[in-house]
Parts: structure tokens; sequence; C-alpha cells
């Protein structure tokens, strides 16, 4: 474990505890704040590369500008007198939606998008801070325990705390990612932006509806071939699915990022009105600053089995907002994320 083990005081301030996972390239422990009596998680790289502890510096940096109920909170960033670096993180207990989706199969439509509005909340906070998290799977989302159990996007690109659902792909000075989620631009080593992280809520939504990835997760080939080329097939099991939701639903899956719904704000504003529609209040929304959106540019159709009929107008196409002052997104939250 490269050092790290229980019992282990970090800096005079952060006692290790109990090991929670471990990766490749590095561990996730229960730790205890001294000077506070509170437990954190403690997220370590096993490597001393100048790049890695730059890149996981620059991005705990930009993670501890972003506070939003619906990501996980960044505490504090040092070094072992090794040269091991570590990030200090709020401790999040609960149960993964991919555990859950293991223990009770699909959610119920009006459930899963709750819980969706509830992640692009947060999203639209990251994004505006300049941090894309380009892995947004159900491994990656945590149900907090307790009453009125709320979502927590975990997981960007510092550590691998929890078993994936398929197959990690890794390519040496390429990407890190799990395939059945990954946008078409990102597979291919593209640009990838804020619509990454749209295509990978589609997804999510998709699993979260229907019980499975929309492409499939063991058959690492011809998953990526499928999300190259073939467009996500109907689920026609899932509960509360009509034309509409799947109408936002597949917009989110567009292999063009410039036919893709373009933000965070702009699917929850499709969600919302989904929701609204049937009669069902969505989730207040959370923001560090309201984000407005564009006038509609050229509507787009959803694409839709011959006999599903959309119930409402389809989600319109609209422009990001990215701030003049937002800092650039870092890229490292594909190549410096912890490997298994």
């Amino acid at each position: 474990m490269s050092g790290f083990c229980p019992g282990l005081v970090l800096d005079g301030r952060y006692r290790l505890e109990s090991l929670l996972g471990e990766g490749g390239m590095g561990t996730v422990w229960v730790g205890n704040q001294l000077a506070l009596q509170r437990q954190v998680a403690v997220k370590s790289l096993h490597v001393v590369a100048t790049s890695a502890r730059i890149r996981l510096r620059r991005e705990a940096l930009a993670l501890a500008a972003v506070h939003h109920p619906a990501i996980v909170e960044v505490y504090d960033y040092g070094e072992t007198e090794s040269g091991l670096p570590y990030v200090v993180m709020e401790l999040v207990r609960g149960e993964s939606i991919a555990a859950r989706l293991r223990r009770r199969g699909a959610f119920p439509a009006e459930e899963a998008v709750s819980l969706v509005i509830q992640i692009l909340d947060g999203l639209a906070v990251a994004h505006r801070a300049g941090v894309v998290h380009r892995d947004i799977k159900p491994d990656n989302v945590v149900l907090t325990s307790g009453s009125g159990a709320r979502p927590k996007l975990l997981d960007f690109g510092i550590a691998q705390s929890e078993r994936d659902d398929g197959t990690r792909l890794t390519l040496d000075g390429g990407f890190v990612g799990t395939p059945a989620y990954m946008a078409p631009e990102q597979m291919r080593g593209g640009v990838a932006d804020e619509r990454v992280d749209v295509w990978g809520v589609g997804a999510l939504l998709y699993h979260l509806v229907a019980g499975e990835a929309p492409f499939g997760v063991r058959d690492v080939v011809a998953v990526m071939r499928r999300v190259l080329e073939e467009p996500p097939s109907y689920p026609r099991q899932a509960l509360g699915l009509d034309g509409r939701l799947w109408g936002i639903i597949t917009a989110a899956l567009r292999k063009d990022p410039e036919e893709r719904t373009p933000s965070a704000p702009a699917m929850r504003e499709a969600l919302a009105g989904w929701l609204e529609a049937r009669g069902v209040a969505s989730p207040r929304a959370i923001t560090a600053s309201p984000v407005p959106l564009a006038a509609p540019i050229s509507p787009f159709e959803p694409t839709l089995p011959a006999e599903v009929m959309p119930t409402a107008s389809p989600v319109s196409r609209r422009v990001p907002i990215v701030p003049d002052d937002a800092p650039p997104s870092f890229d490292l939250l594909i190549r410096a994320k912890l490997g298994r």
C-alpha cells in the first residue's frame, strides 16, 4: 500500500483508520480529522510522478471551489514525506446506485428523474467552475443514508473506491473510463467538455429506468461499437417511461455532441417540465449562482420507436452558457484517474 496503513497520521492532522477501497494506482481510507474529531475520506496515489501530483492538486483545488449537496466536498490536499499525494474529502455514507440497482432492479421513472435532476444541478455548478466529471455511472453516485436520501456524485478522477459495474478501459497516455457510459467523442480521444457529462447523465437515467446500461457492459468491443454506431433500444419494461421522457433521454445520447442536449441546465429544465406535466413537483434547484438559459434555436427531434409518440414538444436546442471568467476545464479527470 506504498506506506499508507492504519494508524498513519498525515501532516499531524489526519489519522488513517480503515481501508475503504484499493485500485491499481491508489487507495481510499476512512480517516479521522484530529482537530475536529470527524471522519473523512482520504484518497491517495501510489505514484510520485510529478505530472500526476500536479494534476491531482489542480483537480483538488478546482473541486474545493465547488459546493453543492449533490457533489462530494473536498477539504484538503497534502503530500507525505516521500512525496505521495493525498486528498481529504467528505466521507459519504450510503448505498451506490449500482448496488441499489443490483438489489432492487430498475427505478420508477419519476423517482429516477428526481434523482437525476439533483445530479444535474450539481453538475451545472461544477461546469461553471470549469470542472467536468467525465465518468458518470451508477457506481459513482451514492444515495446517502438516513431520511431524505439524496444523490451524491463521487470520484471526479481522484480515486476509485467502489467496484465497477463493467470492464474498465485504460490506455497509457489516453483515457481511463467505463465504455458503457462514455460519450463517443470521449471514446475517440477527442475534446471532452460538459456535453460528455450530459451523455453520462443520459446513460445513467436510461440505466435507472431500464435496469440495464443502454449499450451493455460486458463485451467491451461490442459496447464500444454500439456507443459509436447504434442508437439505444427502447426499454419496453421500464415503469413509467413515456414518449416525452424517452425523447429527453435520446436527446442526451446523440452521437454528435453538436446535436446533443448542450448543457446540464437544459436537460434539467426538460426533465423538470416532464415531472410537472405529470403533476409531480421537481426538486428545488440548488445552485451556486443562477445559470441563465439562452433562447431556443432550432429544435431537434428525439429518436422514437415508430409506435411511440411523444406526449409533448421535444427538448429545444440551447446554447450552453460558459462565464467569461470561468477557468479552463482541466484535462486531468480522465488522464490522472486511478485505474484498477
